[in-house]
């Protein structure tokens, strides 16, 4: 085999990485920016942490909150609340869990425009 033809194919599969890396680098990008694009339409809601013994209470504060679009979700590592509020405002939290209440219940409430979130951890 004539040695230009090694050296085409040599260079052909590096091409072929190069595009390969800078199609999966422009995916990472895209996502990272429709990411910042979906959470720069949400204003972050005021909350407070509590700890106690086995649990951690937060209480967030939404003025005008419409109950019906309280949604919380519970991750392995994060906690995300999001809701709405009369005036359409959106609201959108993400907490980080900490790392002993990994498995945890999460009960919610909801008394006058602040929603309580309480992380219990299970007994095992």
């Amino acid at each position: 085999m004539p040695a230009y033809k090694d050296l085409q194919d040599m260079v052909r599969k590096a091409i072929e990485a190069e595009m390969r890396e800078m199609e999966e680098m422009v995916e990472t990008m895209s996502k990272q920016i429709r990411e910042v694009m979906e959470n720069e339409s949400y204003l972050t809601p005021l909350y407070t942490e509590v700890w106690k013994e086995r649990e951690v209470i937060y209480v967030v504060d939404v003025p005008r909150l419409r109950d019906e679009t309280i949604y919380v979700k519970v991750n392995d590592q994060t906690l995300e609340f999001s809701c709405v509020d009369s005036n359409g405002l959106k609201y959108k939290l993400r907490i980080r869990i900490p790392s002993e209440l990994k498995g945890c219940n999460v009960k919610v409430s909801r008394v006058r425009g602040r929603v309580t979130l309480k992380l219990v951890k299970e007994e095992s």
